[in-house]
C-alpha cells in the first residue's frame, strides 16, 4: 500500500489548527471575566439655606435740589456791584448784588416833597373847616360855603394818601435796588455780570439748597402695577460708594415719560454730607419681601432638556429634581418650588451629574 504525502499533508494540517483553537479557547475561559467599576463622580455639598429673600428692582437716577430759585431784579437798573460768587452759602437777608439807585433816590424824594405839599394843604385846610364851623354856630357864612369848604378837605385828605402810597412804593423800590438772598443756599450760578442794565425780571443768580436732596428714579412702566408710596428704597451715589441711605418711595410721578416710556418715583433725603444736585444715584427698590424662601448656590441648578434641576444627595447617589428659580442674591439663587428645605445639594461638580450617579462628596459649602 502506497502512502500519498501529498493527499493527507492538509488533512493532518486542519486536525492541527483545529487542535490549537480548541487549546485557545479552554484557555480563555480559563481566565477570569474583568468586570469595569462604575465611575464616581467627586463633587462638594450643600445644604438647603432657609432666609428671607427681597425682589430687588434696580434704578439708576439723579440728586435734585428741592429749590433751585434764579435771583433776579426786581426793578430796572445798571447792575454796580456784587457781593458774592458761585459756590458760596448764604443766609436769608444777605446782600447779594447792588443796582444803581440814583434814579429812584431822586424818585423818593420828589415823592416825600409831594406829600409834604400836600400835608401843608390839608393842615390849612383843616384850620379853614374849623373856622368856618364857628362862623357858622353865628350865622356869619353860610352853609353851603362851610360844606364846600369840608369838600375840599377830604378831597386834598385822599390825594395826601394817594400821595403817600406814591412815597411808599418810591421807597420801596429805592430798597430793591439792594438785592437780598430769600433762601440758605449756595450760589450755584452768576448770570450777570456788573455794568449790566437789567429789567425786571432778570435773572442775576442762581441758588440751591443742599441740605436736602430728591432722589429721581426712573422704572419700566411694566412695572407700574407693582409701585406705591411707602415702599423701601437704599440709595447709593458715587460721591461716596460707601455710604448707603435708606429712604421709601414718597411721590410716584403720575405720567409715563415720553422720551423713556418710564415711571418717575421720587423720595426726599437729608444730605449726608458730600452728596450734591446733579449727581448719580443707584437705587435699590424693594418690591416684595419674601419669609422664609430657599436659597441653593448658583452652580447647584443645572439647565438640563427637562428644564432647570438640582441634585439632591442620598446614601452617595444623586438624584435629579426639578426646580422653579426666583432671585438671585449675591452668588446664591431662589428655589420657588421643587423643594422641601432639608435636601444636601450637589455644588461644584453637579454639572457632571446625571440621574442615579453615584457620587463621592469631597467637601462641603456651608449656607
Amino acid at each position: 500500500m502506497n502512502f500519498n504525502f501529498g493527499t493527507w499533508l492538509p488533512i493532518l494540517a486542519s486536525i492541527l489548527l483545529l487542535s490549537a483553537c480548541g487549546e485557545n479557547k479552554e484557555a480563555a475561559s480559563a481566565q477570569p471575566t474583568k468586570v469595569t467599576a462604575p465611575r464616581v463622580t467627586l463633587i462638594s455639598t450643600t445644604l438647603v439655606q432657609t432666609t428671607t429673600v427681597e425682589v430687588i428692582e434696580h434704578s439708576v437716577g439723579s440728586l435734585e435740589s428741592l429749590i433751585k430759585p434764579e435771583i433776579s431784579a426786581e426793578v430796572a437798573g445798571r447792575f454796580i456791584g456784587r457781593f458774592v460768587v458761585t459756590g458760596q452759602r448764604v443766609v436769608p437777608g444777605q446782600l447779594l448784588a447792588e443796582l444803581d439807585t440814583e434814579d429812584y433816590a431822586i424818585a423818593a424824594r420828589a415823592a416825600d416833597a409831594e406829600v409834604a405839599q400836600l400835608g401843608a394843604l390839608v393842615r390849612n385846610q383843616r384850620r379853614t373847616v374849623d373856622r368856618f364851623a364857628k362862623l357858622i354856630d353865628q350865622k356869619l357864612i353860610s352853609i353851603d360855603r362851610y360844606d364846600e369848604a369840608k369838600a375840599q378837605l377830604s378831597s386834598l385828605e385822599e390825594q395826601l394818601k394817594a400821595a403817600d402810597a406814591r412815597r411808599n412804593q418810591k421807597q420801596r423800590g429805592l430798597t430793591k435796588t439792594r438785592v437780598l438772598s430769600a433762601y440758605n443756599g449756595i450760589v450755584d450760578e452768576e448770570l450777570a455780570s456788573p455794568g449790566d442794565f437789567l429789567k425786571v425780571g432778570d435773572p442775576i443768580f442762581r441758588i440751591i439748597k443742599i441740605d436736602q436732596l430728591r432722589a429721581r428714579l426712573p422704572l419700566p412702566e411694566t412695572l407700574a402695577n407693582q409701585l406705591s408710596v411707602g415702599l423701601k428704597i437704599r440709595l447709593v451715589s458715587p460721591m461716596a460708594p460707601d455710604l448707603t441711605i435708606e429712604s421709601k418711595v414718597q411721590e410716584i410721578r403720575p405720567t409715563v415719560g415720553t422720551s423713556n416710556r418710564a415711571i418717575d418715583i421720587l423720595t426726599t433725603i437729608d444730605n449726608p454730607g458730600p452728596w450734591q444736585p446733579g449727581a448719580s444715584v443707584t437705587g435699590e427698590i424693594i418690591l416684595d419681601t419674601r419669609d422664609n424662601a430657599f436659597l441653593v448656590p448658583q452652580a447647584s441648578v443645572v439647565l438640563r432638556p427637562a428644564g432647570k434641576v438640582v441634585y439632591v444627595i442620598k446614601d452617595n447617589v444623586a438624584h435629579q429634581q426639578l426646580v422653579e428659580t426666583g432671585e438671585y442674591v449675591r452668588g446664591d439663587i431662589e428655589i420657588i418650588s421643587g423643594l422641601q428645605g432639608s435636601e444636601t445639594l450637589a455644588v461644584n461638580g453637579a454639572g457632571f451629574l446625571t440621574d442615579g450617579s453615584p457620587v463621592t462628596v469631597v467637601g462641603e459649602n456651608k449656607p
